[in-house]
């Protein structure tokens, strides 16, 4: 672990691109055990029922960041605590966002739909990051799932979340991913039973076996065909030795340098999260919109969201950052 505090962290991420996490939905088909306090199967917030309001709401979202900042790119994620695929508006959601705007979509999901589900939907992705729940997983589906993106020339990710109680499960996981037909990305990666918590759940060994968190890379031929979509979340790190490195989110993460408390952060400019009720926030939560609390599920959305809105860093109220979208943001040490 580096003994180098931290002082700045710059954001690679095109300046014209606005991140957007959506999370449809907090209603899952699996309930593990290491998920957030709330999700999975005992969700209170189904989806979103009026579908052409919510994509109403998205561009006029699209818009207003372009007329304050120049976005022009929107990368929206869908994800959740819950199971994103479960949303029965999914697939108009997608067809519809992208006709007005520059649209690419990313869908974080377990994989468990079936693959006539994913034959008449995947066209409506852009990416896929399968995540493996050893809990619930059905591995030969899993697979399945992945070799059927990829042979559709869909990116695809297989995650494995590493679960340190089950670690070596896990492992034979990855070892049963490799053996698929295409060699998709396989990636490892750090879990956390419930916000706040850290990393110390985690063996020397097992850190080590982290740190190289790509497990499997596709081949030449199709990394060079997917160059223009695999640009990682990175970010220059600067140090009070006055040295600097490119790092990704999960080595800040494995390294401790996410206490971002009292820091500037520029979430409210580069990466906003719209959750299951609509609220728009950081991942962490917290308002991002002095004096303002907006939501996207609303009825006057758009004149409740206008040009009077103060677009401009946050100071960030929490310890630490465990969110991987938010500790690439810019931020700043203040003092």
């Amino acid at each position: 672990m580096s003994l180098k505090t931290p002082i700045k962290i710059i954001s690679t991420t095109d300046k014209n691109t606005l991140m957007v996490r959506f999370w449809p939905t907090d209603i899952c088909n699996f309930n593990c055990s290491y998920c957030f306090p709330g999700f999975g199967n005992i969700g209170k917030f189904r989806y979103p029922t009026d579908v052409s309001l919510v994509i109403k709401n998205f561009r006029l979202l699209f818009d207003l960041y372009n007329k304050k900042l120049g976005k022009n790119k929107f990368h929206l994620t869908i994800v959740g605590g819950g199971e994103p695929t479960l949303w029965p508006h999914l697939n108009k959601f997608c067809k519809d966002i992208k006709e007005e705007h520059n649209v690419y979509i990313s869908i974080v999901t377990n994989g468990s739909r079936s693959l006539n589900w994913w034959n008449r939907n995947l066209k409506y992705f852009d990416d896929v990051t399968l995540c493996c729940h050893n809990e619930f997983i059905d591995i030969d589906h899993y697979v399945s799932v992945g070799d059927l993106l990829y042979e559709k020339n869909i990116k695809i990710v297989g995650l494995m979340l590493m679960d340190a109680k089950k670690w070596n499960k896990c492992i034979d996981y990855i070892e049963k991913m490799k053996l698929s037909q295409y060699p998709w990305f396989i990636e490892a990666k750090i879990v956390f039973e419930a916000p706040g918590h850290g990393t110390d759940v985690y063996t020397k060994e097992q850190f080590e076996y982290l740190n190289n968190a790509i497990k499997r890379l596709p081949d030449g031929e199709y990394l060079l065909d997917k160059l223009s979509e695999m640009k990682p979340f990175e970010s220059v790190v600067l140090f009070d030795d006055d040295s600097s490195m490119i790092s990704r989110p999960h080595d800040i993460i494995v390294n401790k340098w996410n206490n971002f408390k009292d820091w500037t952060c520029n979430v409210s400019l580069d990466n906003l999260v719209i959750h299951y009720d609509g609220s728009i926030t950081g991942s962490c939560q917290e308002p991002i919109f002095v004096g303002k609390k907006i939501n996207l599920f609303s009825k006057n959305f758009e004149e409740e969201f206008n040009t009077d809105i103060d677009f401009k860093p946050i100071i960030c109220p929490k310890q630490s950052c465990f969110c991987q979208p938010d500790t690439h943001i810019t931020k700043a040490k203040i003092g």
